[in-house]
């Protein structure tokens, strides 16, 4: 099989790939298209299908199922937008051969996804980054597996001796819960969470809104379902602060900001994808700087400075704002 016919099988495998349940009842390309979608690459484009095809050549059969399941969620999240597209701006999306709504499905996708990945890089540490980036593909799964291992670690360690000095224990106790295997130091950090609570109630009294009887039932529970109850409890007392609430709901209209608008794509869809992908940036900078403005979630100062800054550093700032809170180092 020559290189041509062998990368055209190798798309048209991507693109048999079984759908939902339920069953795909699109025809499949036929290796004459396909044929026709390789003469269109650049020398660049069809440079780096080689280099696919190659490290697809190489992966085990477990890494080549796992692929096909990327490949399989990613069609159908572009075949989800397509949806949208049509039924949010029927008119305009009507006048788009199928091919154009396609390429424009593909595009916004492919940014949510970029917008998804940099939030998460801004959850790592920049040497993680560096090794996951530098690794092979086949370790990238184990070194993220290594880093949320280690994360759950050195949380579970400072929770006991945060916990552990608060309730006054031996230092070498506190050393000995630390140095216990993964499960058994996790389940440490919620039996001290609910020795904790018991004793705050003695000294304070119960939390807001909690009658004895409950307090009582939820001492009799195991560790984590105290601590499940508990948080539940928390949480819904944390959102029932008004300026929790207010400042919730400016960064979920931030976050909203942030998403790529299909209706922009669409009206844009005769640009080339270079000039498309500026101008919705361009746009989406706009509606963010908007809500930043409006919402008081930057001083003015602040937003003088970041109305300076490049597209790029932008939208690192953007994601920051968003960026949950971090556990304690």
């Amino acid at each position: 099989m020559n290189l041509l016919r062998a990368i055209a099988a190798l798309l048209l495998a991507a693109s048999a790939l079984p759908g939902p349940a339920g069953g795909d009842d699109r025809p499949s390309p036929s290796i004459e298209s396909l044929r026709a979608r390789w003469e269109r690459f650049t020398p660049e484009q069809k440079e780096r299908a080689r280099s696919r095809y190659e490290k697809y050549l190489a992966m085990s059969e477990e890494e080549r199922q796992q692929l096909a399941r990327s490949a399989r969620a990613l069609r159908e999240r572009v075949e989800r937008v397509q949806e949208e597209i049509e039924s949010k701006v029927p008119g305009p999306a009507a006048d788009l051969g199928p091919e154009k709504r396609r390429a424009i499905a593909r595009e916004i996708v492919a940014e949510q996804s970029r917008e998804l990945g940099a939030r998460i890089r801004t959850r790592f540490p920049v040497q993680w980054i560096e090794r996951i980036q530098n690794a092979a593909p086949e370790e990238r799964a184990r070194l993220l597996r290594q880093f949320q291992i280690q994360q759950r670690d050195r949380f579970a360690r400072f929770a006991i001796g945060e916990l552990g000095r608060r309730l006054e224990l031996p230092s070498e106790e506190i050393a000995r819960m630390q140095t216990l295997p993964g499960e058994e130091r996790g389940r440490a950090v919620l039996e001290l969470r609910q020795r904790l609570s018991a004793r705050e109630v003695h000294e304070h009294g119960l939390p807001p809104g909690i009658t004895p009887e409950q307090w009582n039932a939820w001492l009799a529970l195991s560790p984590e379902e105290f601590f499940e109850v508990f948080q539940r409890y928390w949480f819904s007392r944390v959102e029932s602060l008004a300026a929790s609430r207010e400042r919730a709901e400016s960064l979920r209209e931030l976050a909203e900001a942030a998403h790529p608008r299909v209706d922009e794509a669409l009206a844009l869809a005769d640009l080339t994808p270079v000039e498309r992908g500026a101008r919705l940036a361009a746009a989406k900078r706009a509606r963010c700087m908007r809500v930043l403005a409006e919402r008081e979630l930057l001083t003015p100062a602040e937003l003088e400075d970041l109305a300076a800054v490049s597209q790029r550093e932008f939208f690192e700032r953007v994601r920051q704002l968003l960026r949950p809170p971090t556990e304690p180092r």
